[in-house]
């Protein structure tokens, strides 16, 4: 079904501009087009660009009259590709097929089978409104400056932020339109380290086997997924830590010789929703083994059917070539120990800020080679030593098995301390409270933003991050309440306007 974007309230420009998008490939590292749409509809409207070496895009919207101050909003071009496995997509040219749904009376547009990218479309979204209005006149600011910033590669580890030029950075307030509940601002988050694993694997040739094996692939599919932050302590399931758990208790029983163990997407902010594993078995054990996968299975079930209840775990035979490798047996009871261990979800809570999750890790994707193994995982805290200890750790699982391990750190700032004196902030409450007659909910979140490095790296800015409401980050059922579209639009306007008055 099409959707309509006319009928879905003010600002049309945004629904517009949302539609625009979607049609546009713009996954992590692949923002050329979507950059160059933004900065052909700056252009169109005579305002200046810049881009630096990073790629990130600046478009400077000139007051009506003298500049007296410069705000900053700032959004990122890229978004989580992500998609169920039954569904035919390619995300480097195919649009989104958006739809609207209703749920509890609320209407949301949401894609079919794939992540939405409304995180962070409807940052682009509103700050090309706003171009536009202020372009046609609709909208003027007089002696306000107004910075649209366009970050790259938010979601593959913050790189744009990380590398930003300088010169961009020109304002006293920066504004971040990235979170996403209409009813709250954000002025603190937690610092982000990927830990990247790389194993030298130890093979044999399947032609090494007997004819009493045969090759069976376990499948794991139908999680809720959702981000590796913000949604880590909310009890999903981790479909690597799954698969992990099922191939360890299968090789302390049975004879199983593994081919590869594949999971996870190549972004370190999504919680794996689908795994797999191809492993040979012996032809006279496979009943037995189907009996004892029955079991595991009914116990994940048990774990879980109140939170994932689309799961799905199956098993299926499949073709192999007289060529496959498969795990050594001595390298695969150690990759089966460390990958059961490894750690994945909450690690502390916060002293002092009740229900707050402190330091995390997420197992987040699993690559077999022919000669190795790829292990993505991500770590977060308030503090940088959290994320190194917590990175240690898994490192030193690998090491006291004996494997050869390579390892890399990328990372390891963008905490972002909350500030309940800000000028900003307090603007914030004071309009949503004189908008909505009720209260704008402040709290830090355990996600990492883009503003904790620019915290770290320009300390005298001033940053809150706001949005609509948004369900569902970085999986295929993510979903933007449309109602909420308009709802943050006016808060924002005025928000604006009143920093004007500053």
């Amino acid at each position: 079904m099409s959707v309509n974007f006319r009928n879905l309230g003010s600002p049309l420009e945004f629904w517009e501009y949302f539609e625009d998008i979607s049609k546009i490939p713009h996954c992590s590292g692949k923002e050329g087009k979507i950059r160059e749409f933004v900065k052909n509809e700056a252009e169109n409207f005579n305002l200046e660009t810049k881009i630096d070496k990073a790629g990130n895009l600046l478009v400077i919207i000139p007051p009506k009259i003298k500049k007296k101050s410069t705000v900053i909003i700032q959004s990122h071009l890229d978004m989580v590709c992500e998609k169920n496995e039954e569904v035919s997509h390619d995300f480097s040219k195919d649009p989104l097929k958006l739809k609207i749904i209703t749920l509890d009376g609320i209407k949301w547009v949401t894609a079919e089978g794939t992540t939405l990218g409304a995180d962070n479309a409807t940052g682009m979204a509103y700050s090309l409104a706003l171009m536009k209005k202020i372009h046609t006149g609709e909208l003027v600011f007089e002696d306000l400056e107004i910075d649209l910033l366009f970050t790259v590669n938010e979601e593959d580890g913050l790189l744009g932020a990380f590398q930003i030029d300088k010169e961009l950075i020109r304002g006293k307030y920066l504004i971040n339109l990235d979170s996403g509940r209409d009813n709250s601002v954000v002025i603190g988050s937690v610092g982000a380290m990927q830990t990247t694993i790389e194993l030298k694997t130890e093979t044999i040739g399947k032609n090494q086997l007997n004819n009493d094996f045969e090759p069976i692939k376990i499948k794991v599919k139908g999680f809720l997924g959702g981000h590796s932050g913000v949604d880590i302590n909310k009890g999903r399931a981790n479909a690597l830590k799954l698969i992990a758990k099922i191939l360890w208790n299968l090789n302390k029983k049975f004879t199983i010789f593994i081919n590869a163990i594949n999971g996870g997407e190549r972004s370190a902010n999504a919680i794996p929703r689908e795994a797999y594993a191809i492993l040979y078995v012996k032809k006279s054990e496979l009943k037995d083994i189907k009996g004892f996968l029955d079991l595991i299975i009914s116990e994940i079930k048990d774990v879980f059917s109140n939170i994932e209840k689309d799961m799905h775990i199956s098993t299926e035979s499949v073709k192999y070539n007289i060529e496959d490798l498969v795990f050594a047996k001595e390298f695969q009871d150690k990759i089966l120990r460390i990958l059961y261990l490894l750690p994945y979800g909450p690690i502390s809570m916060h002293p002092e800020i009740i229900n707050l999750v402190h330091t995390s890790t997420n197992f987040a994707s699993m690559r077999t080679k022919k000669r190795k193994i790829n292990i993505l995982t991500m770590q977060r805290c308030f503090r940088k030593s959290g994320m190194d200890e917590t990175s240690d750790k898994i490192i030193e699982l690998f090491k006291l098995a004996g494997l050869k391990v390579k390892y890399r750190r990328l990372g390891g700032i963008g905490m972002w301390a909350h500030n309940f004196n800000s000028i900003l902030l307090n603007l914030s409450k004071q309009v949503y409270k004189e908008l909505f007659k009720e209260e704008l909910e402040v709290f830090a979140v355990h996600g990492t933003l883009e503003t904790g490095v620019f915290k770290t790296n320009f300390p005298d800015l001033e940053m809150i991050a706001i949005g609509p409401n948004q369900e569902f980050a970085h999986s295929p059922d993510e979903r933007l309440d449309i109602q909420s579209v308009e709802k943050f639009w006016n808060f924002l306007i005025h928000l604006l306007k009143n920093v004007e008055k500053e």
